[in-house]
């Protein structure tokens, strides 16, 4: 990889923190419209929750994997930290796909309705974004699904303790996403005023 893939990492993880947060502005501003409205426009807030979530579980899991190396060395060992990486990617990469899809579809429909120059760039960069992910998914898929399949049909008690703690620090990473992104989208609720309503004459 290089001596500037630590560097690259971090890039990668600062960019995916701050994505989470923006997307957790938007979607409590957005909240009690949402539920006062429904429909598309609740669950495109919902995507936009789920995908919060996800990127911050991506960054949490890395200092979660690191403290576990370090308080049990035995258990999990430098080869196998690949494993909960693995883990956490079967766990998200579907919902993660979900809440894509739907968000690239209904930026299709705006454009399609509105061809602004706003529009049809949300629509470009959710159509890139969906096409990069689903190829990624494509490529890591199957070799996620045989680390993780190998770390189940193994025997013995190391082997049980490392699926032990495997689980532990995905569900911690998965939790804290959760957590995190529910506080922040709290802390901006209400913060729009809600349109008011005139009744018909």
């Amino acid at each position: 990889m290089g001596g500037s893939s630590p560097v690259w990492l971090l890039v990668v993880l600062v960019l995916n923190f701050g994505v989470s947060w923006a997307n957790c502005i938007s979607c409590g501003r957005a909240w009690e419209e949402s539920k006062a409205v429904g429909g598309i426009l609740r669950l495109l807030v919902w995507c936009g929750a789920i995908n919060a979530a996800i990127g911050f579980s991506s960054v949490v899991i890395f200092p979660l994997t690191l403290t576990a190396q370090a308080l049990f060395p035995d258990v999990l060992k430098p080869e196998d930290v690949h494993v909960i990486f693995s883990l956490w990617y079967l766990t998200i990469v579907f919902p993660a796909l979900g809440a894509g899809f739907i968000i690239m579809i209904e930026s299709w429909n705006a454009a399609f309705r509105d061809r602004s120059l706003g529009n049809l760039s949300r629509a470009s960069y959710n159509t890139l974004a969906n096409l990069h992910n689903t190829m990624s998914t494509i490529n890591s898929f199957e070799p996620a699904f045989e680390a993780v399949g190998k770390l189940f049909t193994g025997k013995g008690d190391a082997q049980g303790k490392l699926i032990l703690l495997a689980a532990v620090v995905v569900s911690l990473a998965l939790c804290a996403g959760i957590i995190l992104t529910a506080t922040l989208i709290h802390r901006w609720a209400g913060t729009v005023a809600l349109p008011v309503y005139k009744a018909p004459r």
